[in-house]
């Protein structure tokens, strides 16, 4: 599929009803709480924060994200400010009046609870501006269709952004590279295990119609396989007892603990070997080609054909996701299954090592 340069959109109010404007810039939608003693953190620090300064914000939350060494907190009421920083986070006040962007993702999901259109690659949550955020693909109706999209929400709460084009799943017709069926190539993901015995975790869409799998030597890994269901785009191979290594490519696997927003994980997939980037949204909505998915996590990081099932990790060890496909410009979105999503739909347990 051509891919195209994307541009960037910004929604605003116009008479009383949203309306698309190019080059319109977003307002400011934070300003930082006088500073309480801020923490410098490493990734794994902050995501290990997270649960803690949650609780902490209580009805307040309105985002966090990690930026630069500091987890960043948003705010409705400057009252946790003080408790905030004490934990190490760095509390952000949210200007305006408070807004309810969980609201304006319930609205649209519901609007698209039929199926997403053509021109609506996917929509989420950025938590740094509190906002949803809706890609829509490029071109002459793009206007038209986000307004309808949007039409009724708080303009404050959303923001459009252009794509070239909506993303794609990514098991390549190939063979012989990592994990194969014969005729398609994808990527092994996490090693899992259940009273049945060890599997490896992949894309669903890799496993649909397939029997057998096979290494890069040809050697069989494991036949059979299930997949989830409600939407879940992952699957998993039955292999040899002991045969899965909790480890991507060196790193072993330590656990989950969810990198937040604007935190670097890395993609190592079949294809684009090592790809790293940084957390953009979680809870993403994404068309694949006319098929919904939601529950999905986009990062920054280019992938490729035949990465499709691949492991996402930060480099502490801590498990994300499983690779389901990409968009935007030059496939430098990518989008994944939660790790946690995806043993739970599989009634697995992760392997750690």
């Amino acid at each position: 599929m051509p891919l195209r340069r994307p541009h960037r959109l910004s929604l605003a109010a116009l008479a009383g009803a949203a309306v698309i404007a190019l080059g319109v810039a977003v307002p400011a939608a934070a300003a930082p709480v006088p500073p309480v003693g801020p923490s410098v953190l490493t990734e794994t620090a902050a995501a290990e924060l997270v649960p803690a300064v949650t609780a902490a914000a209580g009805d307040a939350l309105a985002g966090t994200w990690f930026d630069d060494g500091r987890l960043m907190v948003g705010v409705w009421d400057p009252a946790p400010a003080a408790v905030l920083g004490a934990l190490g986070a760095t509390p952000v006040l949210r200007e305006g009046p408070r807004r309810d962007p969980s609201a304006a993702l319930r609205a649209l999901g519901g609007r698209t609870a039929a199926g997403l259109p053509d021109g609506l690659a996917s929509y989420g949550i950025d938590p740094r501006t509190e906002q949803l955020v809706l890609d829509v693909v490029e071109g002459p109706d793009a206007g038209r269709l986000a307004g309808e999209l949007t039409a009724g929400l708080d303009p404050a709460v959303v923001r459009v952004e252009r794509v070239p084009a909506v993303p794609r799943r990514q098991a390549a017709v190939s063979g012989g590279d990592t994990i194969s069926d014969g005729s398609r190539r994808c990527t092994a993901g996490f090693a899992a295990s259940d009273s049945a015995g060890d599997w490896v975790i992949t894309a669903g869409h890799c496993l649909r119609g397939s029997a057998t799998w096979y290494a890069a030597d040809q050697s069989t890994i494991g036949s059979g396989g299930r997949t989830a269901g409600d939407g879940v785009d992952v699957g998993a191979i039955p292999v040899e007892q002991g045969s899965a290594s909790p480890t991507v490519a060196g790193t072993r696997v330590r656990g989950t603990s969810v990198a937040p927003v604007g935190s670097s994980v890395c993609l190592h997939g079949s294809t684009s070997g090592r790809s790293c980037g940084t957390v953009q949204r979680t809870d993403v909505t994404v068309n694949f080609e006319g098929e919904q998915q939601s529950g999905l996590t986009a990062v920054g990081a280019c992938a490729r054909e035949g990465d499709s099932g691949a492991p996402y990790i930060t480099s502490g060890g801590q498990a994300q996701g499983v690779h389901t496909g990409a968009g935007g410009s030059g496939n430098c979105t990518s989008y994944f299954t939660p790790v946690r999503t995806a043993t739970s739909a599989l009634n697995l347990t992760l392997t750690t090592g």
